[in-house]
């Protein structure tokens, strides 16, 4: 039996719980980054935020295994279009180096938005308006934070997408909650 487009989403979304565990392991991440400043001279901090972003995907996985959730469907093609939307962030890496080789306080403001917006397609696979929320809040908070209270985007803008980031796992939880009796009926 072929499935449709509609049943692929719905299995991912079932299958992933629309990947919520990397949202928070971001959000945990970023927590930590908005104390960095008052722990760690700059230079660390700089280098820190470049490299320390590394850590979302590997504990996002650890955080869905110990949840339940399978992050990485191999047996759907809309997980591997997940994974292929979320690659091109390696590319991110050579603008946030030379960001850092020439204006390094402009990293939260660079890093917040290029992150921020690789959520849309999200959006999309997942059914969800949590990652069009995610998009739109992380990159707007990093470009008027990062971009015009430079002096304290180091510890605002991580604080602003840890809260972020919290509400959109708030946010997919409620969704995937208000989907599980649709599903149920439906399979029945």
């Amino acid at each position: 039996m072929t499935k449709t487009l509609g049943d692929l989403q719905s299995e991912i979304i079932s299958e992933s719980k629309k990947g919520y565990p990397i949202l928070l392991s971001g959000s945990m991440v970023f927590l930590i980054f908005t104390f960095l400043p008052f722990l760690l001279p700059m230079d660390i901090v700089y280098l820190v935020w470049i490299f320390g972003l590394a850590v979302i995907f590997p504990f996002g996985l650890l955080l869905g295994k110990l949840l339940g959730v399978n992050l990485l469907s191999t047996n759907n093609p809309l997980g591997t279009l997940g994974g292929v939307v979320a690659f091109p962030q390696a590319f991110f890496i050579p603008v946030f180096i030379l960001v850092y080789q020439n204006i390094p306080q402009y990293l939260p403001f660079t890093i917040g938005l290029l992150g921020g917006s690789h959520f849309l397609p999200y959006m999309w696979i997942y059914k969800s308006k949590a990652y069009l929320f995610v998009t739109f809040a992380t990159c707007l908070a990093s470009l008027f934070i990062g971009g015009w209270v430079v002096d304290q985007a180091f510890t605002l803008v991580p604080l602003a997408i840890f809260l972020i980031y919290g509400m959109a796992v708030f946010f997919i939880l409620k969704e995937l909650k208000k989907d599980t009796p649709i599903q149920n009926t439906l399979s029945t």
